[in-house]
């Protein structure tokens, strides 16, 4: 028996609940596995793969390839249009979400001085993060 299209199962809800619940903030497979197994909800890693490509083609999640060497991290999307730049600190890898006014003018800035559109979602600056910085 096939499910209907759009079914939801109460481990997809899951995953969809821990993206939700982090709102912008990155998160990797592996957080996710992580989080479930501390909390005893039985999802594998190979389920929490297949929910969170469901969730792409649904534009609820958001995946964000940084480099070759790094894997995968994924973004709940609460608005469809919120691309946007992201910051990777070389120290601890944290990737943070760069949502200030600012980036806006620049990408206006290499549109029109330099005929070059910016694709923010793939757009990463590297650097030290706040917590790295001082040590």
């Amino acid at each position: 028996m096939s499910r209907p299209k759009g079914y939801n199962t109460k481990q997809g809800e899951a995953v969809l609940s821990y993206f939700a619940a982090r709102g912008d903030t990155h998160t990797t497979v592996e957080q996710i596995a992580d989080y479930f197994a501390d909390n005893e909800i039985p999802i594998g890693v190979t389920t929490i793969y297949r929910h969170i490509e469901k969730l792409e083609q649904r534009g609820k999640v958001r995946k964000l390839v940084v480099d070759g060497i790094s894997g995968a991290c994924y973004q709940y999307v609460d608005e469809p249009e919120s691309d946007s730049f992201h910051l990777k600190c070389e120290r601890c890898g944290k990737l943070y979400r760069l949502d200030c006014h600012s980036v806006g003018e620049f990408e206006s800035h290499i549109l029109k001085t330099h005929e070059f559109r910016i694709d923010p979602v793939k757009t990463v600056l590297y650097g030290k993060c706040k917590d790295c910085v001082n040590i």
